[in-house]
């Protein structure tokens, strides 16, 4: 019998302390996705262009590390992070990859000079500086000593590549020189004058960075390239002056 002087709950007959939060209900995945955005999946193509391109970029790191001559294949493998099988799909040999290399590293040197020589077109920027970093960023870098170890190196394995890739590099490098050549002139700077600052300023920082491998100190370079710059500065300044005042200096 219940006692009648017990007060009743009043916590509704459904509710109990233990009972859990009421489950909402699940979208369907096509409705989740509304307003969410994602990445597109990658074609097979896209897929296969990337593994080739950590491929080629692995090989750079090694040749600049042990050489032409201490390149593995099963080295450039590891540090893609792909499989040997991998490899051999898009280089069916080491050689096949150096000159993927080579082919690589000028093209990417071209067109980064290619969009510098067109800044250097504009009236706020100075030519000069311009083709001093430009030919700084490319002689001081990974790229010019690859094919610096590939010349420098005499197997028959190296001849061969140097007679592929000759072609490769020729055109490259002299694809540069002609920017850098129509931006002094687009400056005012006679195509002879022009030619004459490329050529010097070419050879003066190629000297120093094959200088670099008997003596690093980085500070001095920088002080001799900013002394080259001043040297080209005060060349111009007698070029271009007056025929006038070129009599009576």
């Amino acid at each position: 019998m219940s006692n009648p002087d017990k007060p009743r709950s009043t916590r509704p007959r459904s509710q109990s302390l233990s009972a859990s939060p009421p489950r909402q209900k699940l979208q369907s995945r096509r409705n989740s996705s509304t307003g969410a955005s994602y990445a597109p999946r990658r074609t097979q193509a896209e897929r296969s262009e990337t593994t080739r391109t950590q491929l080629i970029e692995a090989a750079i790191k090694l040749v600049r590390a042990n050489g032409l001559s201490g390149l593995r294949t099963v080295e450039v493998a590891e540090l893609a992070g792909v499989s040997r099988g991998a490899l051999m799909h898009h280089f069916k040999s080491k050689h096949d990859l150096v000159v993927a290399v080579i082919r690589h590293v000028n093209e990417i040197s071209r067109v980064e000079s290619a969009r510098r020589a067109t800044l250097a077109k504009r009236a706020d920027k100075d030519p000069i500086k311009g083709i001093i970093e430009d030919a700084h960023d490319f002689y001081f870098g990974d790229y010019f000593f690859i094919e610096l170890a590939i010349a420098m190196s005499a197997d028959a394995e190296s001849r061969v590549l140097k007679r592929e890739t000759f072609q490769t590099s020729r055109t490259s490098r002299f694809s540069v020189e002609a920017a850098w050549i129509e931006a002094l002139v687009a400056t005012g700077i006679p195509k002879q004058v022009a030619e004459n600052v490329l050529a010097l300023t070419l050879s003066v920082v190629r000297g120093f960075s094959v200088r670099m491998l008997l003596q690093r100190d980085p500070e001095q370079f920088s002080h001799l390239l900013k002394l080259w710059h001043s040297i080209l500065r005060h060349y111009l300044d007698s070029e271009l002056a007056p025929s006038s005042k070129k009599r009576g200096s």
